[in-house]
């Protein structure tokens, strides 16, 4: 079992993520569940709409006029009675002023509401002390304001009913069970845990007729049992008792009165149930705090729910783009090196030289070579590296990378050509001239000039296997630096997301910290008395019958 320290802290931790604002009333249910686990008194508080008789029947309970009671709304204040050797009320204020009395009559002043129907707003504390039996070992009564009035009071009693261990709801028998009963045992007890509730029926000493006594007795009765209560098996949950009638037999000391008031059966009662409840205090306090425990759960997932949801959707987008940004990469650079291939493919010597050594070898003959090579030959090239580079910036731009500088065109110098020297005519083949009209001489221009071009034409092929290399050599450091230029940097998370996840981490720790806290519900069975504890708290009714009988 977890300790109340080890409980307390984890849920105060899973309620620093519920929206104060939003959630306010809940953060408060927390913070009041929390200093109950520690509280060391055992907590009874009356509670029902005003003028039912709740002070009346402390009153009752403690044999003597000490709430004040009106026919009208009074209580304005939670009134605390303890224990003490003599009769004393203290009153704190906001001013950290402390007002003492030995009597009650000062509450008249400080607790009890005006004839506005408002209570005091600079009262911190009432607190009233008195030598009765029931309030020994830690027991604090509380007389709360009524719940049919004012918001303000609603909330006051709405937070003590978190921090006490029996409920006593007094009802009416002239109106038992309003809507607005049910509904208050239903939100402010039952939802949240509190099940240590046992339900008086006052007042059934002004219906007139037996009839009309038990209609209304066993239609109370018949409701109670539809609670699902915390008290152990074999007590009521309904008790008869004429609070008003009680105090005045008390007064008179009419022992027959007394005894059909029903006072005398329901203290002793309460008396025996303090005595068992007092044994499971830590069990019905862990029924609260579970059940608050759920109502913060369900508030943190929903939270973790929408954060999860949130940081899902951010990561999609941010996936997406990574998808779309590799997908480029993946085109750029088969695109890349389809026009790399493409120009190598262009710059292969056999290329080369089947489209332009004979130009070239033209050109070099008539002394045009320049003109040739910057008008024909750059200008392809530049249609090549053009394609090349613009893809490539292209590339580095979208992914905001440095552009690369522009591929190297070496162009070799003017190639020198080794021209043939001309054949001169022997004097044979110069006398045969005279006969055969110059062929000799024809023949060995033709074999001159098919020497000629091979040498311009040879030159040329130098000069192309030149650039070709030069230039295979510039493309391919040119294409290893784009490679490494063409690649789609994976975006980082953002920042707003990482600190998401962080808090949802948190959260979701929160949470499983309250469902350890929910599983201690497994713990808390159903309190089941053995024939010998019957038995025993039998003698223990019996005996506060008798001793209060005789008191």
């Amino acid at each position: 079992m977890k300790s109340s320290l080890t409980i307390s802290k984890s849920l105060q931790t899973a309620c620093q993520f519920i929206d104060a604002q939003e959630n306010q009333q809940l953060a408060k249910d927390v913070e009041l569940v929390c200093q109950q686990l520690v509280n060391p008194h055992f907590g009874i508080a009356v509670v029902a709409p005003f003028n039912f008789g709740k002070s009346t029947l402390i009153n009752a309970l403690l044999g003597r006029e000490i709430m004040p009671t009106k026919m009208i709304r009074t209580t304005g204040a939670v009134i605390s009675v303890k224990y003490g050797k003599t009769l004393k009320t203290i009153i704190t204020l906001n001013s950290g002023r402390v007002i003492k009395s030995n009597d009650t009559e000062i509450l008249k002043e400080f607790a009890v509401l005006n004839r506005k129907g408002q209570r005091r707003e600079d009262v911190i504390s009432v607190e009233v002390f008195y030598p009765h039996r029931l309030l020994k070992n830690g027991v604090e009564l509380f007389d709360l304001p009524g719940t049919n009035d004012r918001e303000e009071q609603d909330t006051l009693v709405r937070d003590k009913l978190l921090q006490v261990d029996l409920v006593i709801q007094i009802l009416n028998a002239r109106q038992p069970f309003t809507q607005g009963e049910k509904e208050t045992l239903h939100n402010w007890l039952f939802n949240r845990g509190i099940k240590t509730i046992i339900f008086v029926l006052n007042r059934m000493n002004e219906l007139e007729s037996i009839e009309d006594k038990n209609e209304v007795y066993n239609d109370v009765y018949s409701t109670t049992k539809t609670f699902e209560s915390d008290l152990p098996q074999g007590f009521k949950k309904l008790y008869r008792v004429d609070a008003l009638p009680a105090i005045k037999a008390q007064q008179e000391r009419n022992i027959w009165k007394i005894i059909t008031s029903g006072i005398i059966t329901f203290e002793s009662t309460l008396f025996t149930i303090i005595s068992v409840q007092k044994e499971k205090t830590n069990q019905t306090r862990l029924l609260r705090v579970t059940a608050i425990a759920s109502q913060v759960k369900s508030v943190l997932q929903k939270k973790a729910n929408n954060l999860t949801k949130e940081i899902k959707d951010a990561e999609d987008i941010r996936n997406a783009v990574i998808e779309k940004g590799k997908q480029r990469e993946e085109y750029l650079r088969k695109e890349f090196k389809t026009r790399v291939k493409t120009y190598r493919n262009w710059l292969s010597l056999d290329t080369l030289v089947g489209t332009y050594q004979a130009n070239a070898a033209e050109a070099l003959e008539t002394g045009s070579f320049n003109n040739w090579q910057n008008s024909k030959f750059k200008s392809t090239i530049l249609s090549y590296t053009q394609s090349i580079e613009n893809l490539a910036n292209q590339s580095c731009d979208e992914f905001h990378k440095s552009r690369p500088n522009r591929i190297k065109i070496s162009f070799p110098s003017c190639p020198d050509v080794s021209l043939p020297k001309r054949q001169e005519r022997d004097f044979g083949q110069w006398f045969g001239d005279i006969f055969n009209g110059g062929a000799n001489r024809r023949k060995l221009d033709k074999e001159y000039e098919r020497k000629k071009w091979q040498a311009y034409k040879t030159a040329a092929y130098n000069y192309l296997s030149k650039f070709r290399t030069d230039t295979l050599a510039s493309l391919n450091k040119y294409e290893k630096i784009v490679e490494s230029l063409i690649v789609f940097t994976i975006p980082p998370e953002s920042s707003t997301v990482i600190q998401k996840r962080y808090y949802l981490n948190d959260l979701n720790s929160s949470l499983n910290a309250i469902q350890d806290i929910e599983s201690l519900k497994i713990e808390t069975n159903i309190y089941r008395l053995n024939w010998l504890k019957r038995f025993k708290f039998f003698l223990l009714f019996c005996k506060n019958c008798l001793f209060l009988l005789l008191q």
